[in-house]
């Protein structure tokens, strides 16, 4: 089957979309399809990665119109070459699937979380953004999503029941290996850093905490910042004001994965999230993790987990209360004991439910029965 992907940047940087770029689409021409994906970029180019033809588009660097810009292009582009399917990511991209479905191609709609709930934009923004989500999912009769939260809430708000299916995030499981097993108590935070991620929380609390018990703790924090904006700013700032606290930038590859085997507690104080790659990356290593109690994070995790309220700093200071070594040494081993077993059981929902072989092979099936190959 001839598939495009369309919407996303660079399929080798940081991203929720990315991720699912890189790894789908390797993974379905390793099963035969040929495969091209679409990406936004300042040139056009082209150049292959393991049997997958990566496409860029060049298009305006304006963030109102730079996606909707390269989608026309790459639509065009894969109604001249002829295709079977057309992958559109979320719905700016999706607005020229109208075009590609009078031309007699199967369009897909794949939704990455809900975007209008993002703290970054005004009330006004977000009711226009919701509009646009709804009108997407009604006119699309094709439609995946990466978590069963926004499936339910596709068929309960647009009557999307019958054409909405859950496809979940994944990662790959690892090489067994040894976490955090010497050096101070590290804890990591991975992933964008925007408002309604909550850094600016996590090193609050983690800072007055620390010094409450006077141990040698580390709190990393890995991920793509935009530093001239405000949020930005503000993370750098409290970085700067704390020695234990460290900004590792975005990591990829080894470099990840020596930041991961360091790590004693992953944290995700989020308010909001699709289906957390990340959050799935950790839990694959058996690290234990402090998250937000929200629905993506328990779909994710099930029980497994220390939980704190969201957007709540003193739920996120309690929470370290209770995991912070340095009561004594009878507590601290009960503590590491219980999540040790959050650990295990963390890792064997995702060796269950989210991993990379198990999403392709829906995926698969899925657009076949759309296709009809």
């Amino acid at each position: 089957m001839k598939i495009f992907f369309i919407g996303g940047r660079d399929i080798f940087s940081v991203g929720g979309i990315e991720n699912w770029m890189l790894h789908l689409p390797v993974a379905l021409a390793a099963r035969g399809h040929d495969i091209t994906v679409c990406c936004e970029s300042d040139e056009d180019g082209v150049r292959f990665y393991q049997n997958v033809r990566v496409l860029y588009l060049k298009a305006p660097k304006s963030k109102y119109l730079r996606k909707i810009w390269a989608s026309r292009r790459a639509t065009l582009r894969a109604l001249t070459e002829g295709c079977d399917l057309i992958h559109y990511n979320v719905w700016p991209s999706a607005v020229w699937s109208p075009l590609a479905e009078r031309k007699g191609v199967k369009t897909l709609l794949m939704g990455h979380g809900f975007e209008w709930k993002r703290s970054k934009y005004n009330g006004l923004q977000r009711a226009l953004l919701r509009l646009c989500e709804g009108w997407a999912a009604r006119r699309h009769q094709h439609i995946v999503l990466c978590s069963q939260e926004q499936t339910d809430w596709y068929i309960r708000h647009y009557g999307c029941e019958g054409k909405a299916v859950t496809i979940p995030s994944a990662v790959d499981l690892p090489e067994p290996g040894v976490v955090g097993a010497d050096g101070p108590f590290t804890l990591l935070y991975m992933g964008r850093i925007s408002p309604e991620k909550n850094v600016d929380l996590l090193i609050r609390a983690f800072a007055r905490i620390r010094v409450e018990r006077g141990v040698d703790a580390r709190l990393l924090i890995a991920g793509s910042m935009d530093a001239s904006g405000a949020y930005g700013r503000k993370i750098r700032k409290l970085i700067d004001s704390c020695e234990s606290v460290e900004y590792v930038g975005e990591v990829f590859g080894e470099e990840k994965e020596a930041l991961l085997r360091r790590t004693r507690l992953f944290c995700l104080p989020s308010s909001i999230e699709g289906l957390s790659i990340a959050l799935l990356e950790a839990a694959a290593r058996r690290i234990p993790v402090l998250v937000s109690d929200i629905p993506s994070n328990r779909e994710a995790l099930g029980d497994n987990a220390i939980w704190m309220r969201p957007d709540d700093l003193s739920s996120l200071e309690h929470a370290f209360r209770f995991v912070f070594p340095g009561v004594s040494a009878e507590d601290d081993a009960r503590v590491q004991d219980m999540l040790k077993r959050h650990a295990d059981r963390a890792y064997e929902r995702v060796a269950t439910r989210f991993t990379w072989e198990r999403t392709v092979a829906l995926y698969d099936d899925y657009i076949q029965k759309i296709v009809g190959k």
